[in-house]
């Protein structure tokens, strides 16, 4: 491996499934925008590379085709390249895998889970490889930073493929864990005829080396199925350096699940991730926040915590989007954003919707993902009815802004009470004025690697009362910017969490000075990229 004694002329490519403003699912997208923003900030030339999906609206320019090997066959694949924030952007576009019923960024599969995106990201890992060899611009590039699951194949083949090897000895890589919940674990082989359903059709000739050598076991599965091709594994396992998004949900990767509990650890890699932090080659380093961006200044009207009176313009905030609500809905509604179940739902709900009642209350808020990872413990029983009915029996009012696999089985609780909503969509500048008009942000997940949301409901003045395990335990300080719950049983976490919530209705009710003296600290708090673009740039250097 080189080593680089300046900084001026690295070259760090960026390998991603997403990147915020080009197409994006969740935060992995934000991750990747504001690291290589950040990075370019430190005189560094970095590059992403990711999908041309069909969804992708950003103007690129097309500036040539180049072969691809997949399956049996050589692919011709097409690349474009635009740029963002001064990082160059090269999107990869081959109409079988990103387009058509395939073109947004992830595809529910409809027979087994990961079949499609399997195949879809095999490929485009085989892509971006032969695109480095083919393409002298990159060339340069020194350190390849791989981010999450989609990317297990390239490791794979750069370590294991002949026609990489040289490739393999001169670049530096680094492997992120977004979220290890989500593996991609596909078959090795099957008998199953299906175009490119396992490992051993995308990688024919691969595949028996593989098992001939005894690599194979390295790479599986180590829990049921057995025989089936681990990526997270793979990446994990062959990368010069992993890293994951926090340094608690780090110390939580190296310890085993626990069912009893709803503990998220591992996942079943914990014995990998626990010889790699042994070896010293595995890291939490905590994501940063672009404050430029999330920033309540930019509002009308405007506040921050160093304005005059930014307690009252804030609470002006809280009453025009309680105020405005109705019609926002409608719109929604009149546009089609909405699905027709929620749609009608809202339309009854608004019928009994009293906006002194809502001012009059303290608006706790939710802008989420309907996962089990978000809102299981929500949907939980708790002393016989699910934990969310205890939360709305509270003076409160709640709304939620959230899609997702779960959104039904939320939806129906919520429909219950006059005292909240829950509208299916997610709408960035809506999103934002919620941040805004909250009082409390509420994130009782069950994992969290690191966890934006409650970053920006800080950065807005909305307190967040959260779960004390991953991310949020990093970045949520007690009683001083919110509020944290934990429990050492899986009731008692519900039962604390209730308690939390009550003691911060108390303060928010009968303790004004304190309540908002919380909020000039959680609106202060900073979580930028200096110290963590230190940490990533001792990754990138290292022999």
């Amino acid at each position: 491996m080189r080593k680089r004694t300046s900084t001026r002329k690295h070259h760090v490519l960026m390998v991603a499934a997403e990147c915020r403003d080009i197409a994006t699912a969740g935060g992995l997208g934000d991750v990747v925008r504001e690291l290589s923003k950040a990075i370019h900030r430190r005189g560094i030339l970095v590059s992403i590379a990711m999908p041309y999906y069909g969804v992708v609206t950003k103007s690129a320019v097309s500036l040539g085709k180049f072969k691809v090997p997949f399956g049996n066959r050589s692919w011709e694949v097409e690349w474009f390249r635009c740029t963002l924030d001064g990082a160059t952007i090269y999107l990869l576009r081959k109409r079988e895998f990103f387009d058509g019923r395939n073109k947004t960024v992830y595809i529910h599969s409809r027979q087994h889970p990961f079949e499609d995106d399997g195949r879809r990201f095999a490929f485009f890992s085989s892509a971006v490889l032969a695109f480095i060899q083919q393409y002298a611009q990159l060339r340069s590039v020194d350190t390849l930073h791989c981010h999450d699951w989609h990317t297990g194949a390239l490791f794979t083949l750069l370590k294991y493929d002949p026609r990489y090897k040289d490739l393999s000895e001169r670049v530096r890589t680094v492997f992120t864990i977004h979220n290890l919940e989500y593996q991609g674990v596909r078959p090795f082989s099957s008998r199953i005829r299906r175009r490119w359903f396992a490992f051993s059709d995308w990688f024919p000739s691969l595949y028996p080396s593989l098992k001939a050598s005894g690599a194979i076991h390295d790479l599986r599965n180590p829990k049921p199925p057995l025989r089936w091709f681990n990526p997270m594994r793979a990446a994990v396992q062959l990368s010069d350096h992993v890293n994951t998004v926090s340094p608690s949900y780090a110390l939580e990767l190296t310890r085993a699940d626990n069912p009893k509990l709803n503990f998220s650890g591992g996942r079943g890699l914990e014995h990998d991730i626990a010889r790699r932090k042994r070896q010293r080659r595995f890291h939490g380093i905590l994501n940063g926040l672009d404050h430029a961006i999330h920033t309540p200044s930019t509002l009308r009207p405007a506040f921050d915590v160093t304005m005059p009176g930014w307690e009252k313009i804030r609470m002006q905030h809280k009453y025009a989007l309680i105020q405005q609500l109705p019609s926002k809905i409608t719109q929604f509604q009149q546009a089609g954003r909405l699905p027709t179940w929620n749609a009608k739902e809202l339309t009854t709900q608004l019928s009994t919707y009293h906006v002194s009642e809502w001012v009059a209350r303290p608006l706790v808020i939710m802008v989420t993902r309907a996962a089990d990872q978000k809102i299981k413990m929500l949907m939980e029983k708790h002393h016989g009815k699910p934990l969310l009915e205890h939360i709305l029996h509270r003076d409160l009012s709640l709304l939620i802004l959230a899609t997702g696999e779960r959104e039904r089985i939320l939806s129906n609780i919520v429909n219950l009470h006059p005292n909240a909503i829950f509208i299916c969509a997610f709408e960035r500048t809506l999103a934002r004025r919620i941040y805004a008009a909250g009082d409390l942000f509420l994130m009782p997940s069950d994992f969290e690697p690191c966890g934006i949301s409650q970053l920006i409901s800080m950065r807005y003045g909305c307190l967040p009362l959260v779960h004390g395990i991953g991310g949020l335990q990093d970045t949520v300080d007690h009683n001083a910017t919110g509020f944290v719950f934990t429990g050492n049983t899986r009731a008692r976490t519900r039962q604390a969490l209730l308690e939390t919530l009550d003691a911060a209705l108390h303060r928010f009710i009968h303790d004004r000075r304190r309540w908002r003296q919380m909020q000039r600290q959680a609106m202060q708090a900073r979580f930028d990229w200096t110290a963590s673009i230190e940490q990533y740039l001792a990754l990138y250097f290292d022999s």
